[in-house]
């Protein structure tokens, strides 16, 4: 029996309503909760969509969000004081610039013709979010228990100004904040420098993806795995949810906390998901400065002046707020920037180019939304270039898309060799594929295609994509072996690398493709469903210990090294596994952390998959190794063969879940990545730092798409909400949740609902609300 609350919002809600004025201009939606707390949101236009999105989120992540627009705000030291290396200081800086700057108004106030002005069904969205989470605020007021913004002055309501704010820096990477606010010319007052822009290696981060063709599939039909690998804490943070708008959409995935727009999903006809990119989305300039005068830098033959702009912040220092300011400086290609390996010296500066993808994303994702095939999808993204991911896709037909078709910079190899002229631009080129070119030159610039939906960017139909009927995948490396069947080749390096080395991550992928088709992996007959997808998915094999563990077994004992010999056991009784019962993996793991894993054999193009294989037992450093993770957990006093779920967990108030998988450049598919910092004597890991985050299948069928799957740190960032840990507990388990694509199938499990309104009153000007919850 479902109980029934309505409830007026306000006294002066009931004085609108009883008035008998005429509505105008409002927001509608229905959200109804299912298991795990996933709001599915049903309006009859996108405004409601955003509405219902802003209201159910804030429920969920009150703080989580205000922290961010209060980051978008560049009110962080404000607040909070300047923050760890004045980290909140640079934030703040870089925000303030951007909103000094307009650039975000400009975009709105654009022509309706550019693919850079947000239609009106975008800014809708917008509005709708806007007023939603606000409506929430203003229920919550006094209420909220998340001690991580209780009482919290900076907790305030929001618009949808603040929305495309975000929207507009949520392209850049968090490290441009120090390195183009602090970039000072030389002078004996300088400051350390930023430490550099991109880490050398971030293999540890990424995402896998399947799309599967009708000749893979049993069902003859499309099947898809969708498995980003994202930070569990922090700012890009997934969140469950469904848009409905009878007789327009029906899409079911996730967006980022905050941010209405679903970005991996499916609709009636068509599954994606994104992977990270090796495309280079940025680049950089070169700069000969005036050696009178550090501050103007050579183009065409004359001295240019850089653009300075006087930067205010504020910041609170103990019981005080005081404001303080700072010069920055930008050029025709872009800020200045400075970092360890990029100093602004007497001679060379340097500044930073971006493809701005402006306020394009609601548009390019709705187009997505509204798509029926991969070809459709191609299309849409092709129009605006705004993802800024690989794409991997596959319809109900049967045909699977890969693309990477952002908005890329147009560099070309000969480009790069042209404009290159300092050894650390060519070094960087060679080594990095980032472009470091010629400052002084106009024909230095980016080219531009005639499929380019931006000036110096690759156009569409130049990136790296296919359509195939058998296969493609990701698992963030480079286009080239996206199917080990067609290889893609002879772009420009700026897209990746291609005959090279692939991660044992990527050769897991493929090698279990391999085995599903060979019916030789015990998930019974040949070829993909969604039941078989989801076993591969958590199958927790351990490719890289497939390959080296039985000859590393073999060299430890033939060393005779008493201290190894327990070692020696452990892994010979290890089951190759990062499962919860698995002995040994976190021994293998620190193996493999230490740079145990040194291959004796080359890798051949021509078998990438499969090369190379063969451990070097004969380089000290195998065993050297192993010595070193031998010390590690008997300093930690960590037996050699405990379970993986002893030792590796996620602590959620007080609570350790235990947590399988492990970590991708060993070869886990299922990439589990632990925090060092929180790894404790007798206790292990109690904290993960990110891999998979959402994972979900999806079957289509003659009945329509069948899909299942989870968010694994859960949907709620609030500690006392009971969806703070459910779905990692549901993780633990390896179990899946239904993600009730269909209206009716939404209306059956659904557990409350909650119907929100509001509406500006002709006649007064006001707004009325109302809300109705129903409860099981």
């Amino acid at each position: 029996m479902r109980a029934i609350l309505t409830v007026v919002a306000s006294a002066l809600a009931l004085a609108a309503c009883d008035s008998g004025g005429a509505k105008a201009g409002g927001f509608e939606a229905e959200i109804r909760r299912t298991a795990f707390g996933v709001p599915h949101i049903k309006a009859k236009d996108m405004g409601g969509i955003g509405y219902g999105y802003g209201y159910a989120s804030a429920q969920d992540n009150l703080c989580e969000i205000a922290d961010r627009l209060l980051t978008v705000a560049g009110e962080r030291a404000k607040f909070l004081g300047p923050g760890e290396g004045d980290a909140n200081i640079a934030s703040d800086l870089y925000h303030r610039r951007m909103i000094a700057s307009g650039r975000v108004e400009e975009l709105l106030a654009g022509p309706a013709t550019s693919v850079d002005t947000p239609t009106a069904e975008a800014k809708a969205l917008a509005e709708g979010y806007a007023a939603g989470f606000n409506r929430y605020l203003r229920e919550a007021k006094g209420k909220i228990t998340d001690p991580r913004c209780k009482d919290a002055a900076w907790v305030r309501e929001i618009s949808s100004l603040d929305f495309w704010r975000h929207m507009y820096v949520g392209q850049t990477v968090d490290g441009f904040f120090a390195t183009t606010t602090g970039a000072a010319p030389p002078g004996p007052d300088h400051a350390a420098l930023a430490p550099d822009l991109v880490p050398e290696d971030a293999s540890g981060m990424g995402s896998n993806a399947y799309a599967f063709g009708r000749e893979m599939t049993k069902g003859g039909k499309g099947v898809l795995l969708g498995n980003p690998h994202y930070p569990w804490d922090g700012v890009n943070r997934f969140y469950r949810t469904h848009f409905i708008i009878p007789g327009d959409i029906n899409i079911v995935g996730i967006s980022y906390i905050g941010m209405p727009m679903i970005r991996i999903g499916h609709n009636e006809t068509l599954a994606w998901s994104n992977t990270v990119s090796t495309a280079r989305r940025f680049g950089y300039y070169e700069l000969t400065l005036n050696p009178d005068d550090p501050t103007q830098y050579r183009y065409e033959g004359e001295w240019v002046p850089m653009e300075t702009e006087e930067v205010m912040v504020e910041v609170k220092r103990g019981d005080e707020v005081t404001a303080g300011g700072r010069t920055l400086y930008s050029t025709r290609w872009g800020p200045v920037i400075e970092s360890e390996s990029l100093p602004w010296t007497k001679e060379k500066a340097y500044a930073l180019r971006t493809m701005e993808t402006g306020l394009r994303d609601p548009d390019q994702y709705m187009a997505v939304w509204r798509a029926k095939t991969v070809r459709d999808m191609k299309t849409a993204l092709a129009s605006r270039q705004s993802f800024r991911f690989n794409a991997t896709a596959v319809d109900s037909t049967g045909e699977a898309l890969y693309g990477d078709m952002g908005l890329i910079p147009n560099v070309s190899a000969a480009l790069a060799e042209k404009c290159s002229i300092s050894d650390f631009a060519k070094e960087q080129w060679e080594k990095t594929r980032f472009p470091v070119l010629d400052g002084s030159r106009a024909e230095c610039d980016w080219a531009t295609d005639a499929d380019s939906s931006a000036p110096g960017a690759v156009g569409a139909a130049g990136g790296p994509h296919q359509f195939r009927t058998d296969y493609v995948m990701q698992s963030n490396d480079s286009y080239w072996l996206t199917n080990m069947f067609a290889p893609i080749t002879g772009l420009s390096p700026i897209f990746g690398d291609e005959a090279t080395p692939r991660s044992l991550r990527t050769r897991a992928a493929h090698e279990q493709v391999e085995r599903r088709m060979a019916g030789t992996d015990g998930f019974g007959e040949p070829k993909f469903d969604l039941e078989s997808l989801k076993q591969v998915m958590l199958s927790n094999r351990h490719y890289g210990g497939e390959l080296v563990r039985d000859d590393l077994v073999a060299a430890c004992r033939a060393s005779g090294k008493a201290k190894l010999a327990p070692a020696c056991d452990a892994l010979a009784n290890w089951d190759l596994k990062v499962n919860l019962d698995s002995r040994g993996a976190h021994l293998f793991h620190m193996f493999a952390e230490a740079g145990g894993i040194k291959f004796a054999d080359k890798f051949d193009p021509a078998n990438a998959v499969h090369t190379p294989a063969k451990l070097d037992t004969g380089n000290p450093a195998v065993l050297g190794a192993l010595e070193t993770a031998v010390d590690k957990l008997a300093e930690l006093n960590i037996p050699l063969d405990a379970q993986l779920g002893d030792v590796q967990a996620e602590t959620r108030n007080g609570v350790r879940i235990p947590i399988h998988g492990g970590a991708g450049p060993e070869g886990v598919f299922n990439v589990i990545s632990v925090q060092n910092e929180t790894l404790e004597p007798e206790k292990g890991w109690t904290s993960i730092r990110h891999g998979a985050s959402w994972i979900y299948v999806v079957e289509f069928t003659d009945e329509g798409p069948k899909s299942q799957g989870f968010l694994t740190y859960s949907q709620s960032t609030d500690p006392s909400s009971p969806h703070y840990s459910d779905q990692t507990e549901l993780y633990s388990k390896k179990g899946w949740d239904d993600l009730l694509f269909r209206d009716e199938d939404v209306e059956e499990a659904t557990i409350s609902r909650t119907v929100i309104s509001e509406f500006n009153n002709k006649d007064t000007g006001q707004a009325s609300a109302t809300w109705t919850t129903i409860s099981e």
